[in-house]
């Protein structure tokens, strides 16, 4: 964000903060909006018949938190318990804190009775869940409540002057990593939209046309992981080298072949395995 920030600086753009923008009619007079303001986004919400919009929720819980245990790169741990299964994706994202988010299916988080549970209590059943992971380290919370992923789509990316990017335009699950490249591709192709057209309805076609095609491929792989992780309490069940092969290859991105290219002594392994099945 700091060089975001430095940058837009750099370029005469003078950044107003602290301005709380409560209805789109405060849009008026600009040549050009363009709605960054997420997966809540106002410009989107005002117009959702205009736009095209969807909005649906995945199955699955999970909570944010962070931890000051380092995870050097993006790694996952499953857990069974004696009543769910859990997992955690967690990575480095400063040099003392990783990103540690826990995620459960809907069963496992009613048998815990997270609904009826505070934040801090919630936190304390997650620690110990993760203790082995974790090595004693503890859980940070920034208001860590349980939440279903929520699936944003938008038919039509603009709307008169008004034209949607990042999460108020799509979101892609957390399983890929991809929303902030998402966002910023999203506005790099905006840029050179408005640069190639005359005018701002025919930047908006062309941003649209496009762009629409790229993300659409990546938003499809971002449902098919997330469908993989709707039910990974069962893929758990597999055996190692088969429970691994079906998490790498769970966004339909990764076939054999290129499996075999990327990771030859896997792909060795888990034929080896196959093999004596």
């Amino acid at each position: 964000m700091n060089i975001l920030q430095q940058r837009v600086r750099a370029v005469g753009v003078a950044p107003r903060y602290g301005t709380t923008i409560a209805t789109v009619d405060q849009l008026k007079g600009y040549d050009l909006v363009v709605a960054a303001d997420g997966l809540n986004s106002l410009v989107r919400r005002s117009f959702e018949q205009e736009f095209g919009a969807s909005v649906s929720h995945s199955t699955n819980k999970f909570a944010w938190y962070g931890t000051p245990k380092r995870f050097e790169t993006l790694s996952q741990t499953f857990v069974k318990t004696e009543i769910g299964a859990f997992n955690a994706h967690h990575y480095r994202y400063s040099p003392g804190m990783s990103t540690f988010l826990v995620e459960c299916d809907a069963a496992t988080w009613q048998a815990y009775g997270f609904e009826h549970k505070t934040i801090e209590a919630s936190q304390a059943i997650c620690e110990q869940v993760f203790a082995e992971s974790l090595e004693g380290h503890p859980l940070v919370s920034n208001k860590s409540v349980w939440r279903n992923f929520p699936w944003i789509w938008n038919e039509n990316w603009s709307h008169g002057n008004m034209v949607l990017i990042g999460d108020a335009l799509h979101s892609a699950h957390f399983s890929i990593g991809s929303g902030t490249r998402l966002a910023i591709e999203d506005a790099i192709a905006l840029t050179r939209a408005l640069e190639a057209e005359a005018d701002i309805a025919s930047s908006l076609a062309r941003y649209q046309a496009e762009r629409k095609p790229i993300v659409k491929k990546l938003v499809t792989a971002a449902r098919t992981s997330a469908d993989w992780y709707e039910h990974f309490a069962e893929h758990m069940k597999l055996d190692l080298m088969d429970f691994a092969y079906s998490y790498i290859t769970r966004s339909g991105r990764i076939d054999d072949a290129r499996l075999r290219a990327m990771s030859p002594l896997f792909m060795a392994r888990y034929e080896a395995a196959r093999s004596k099945a």
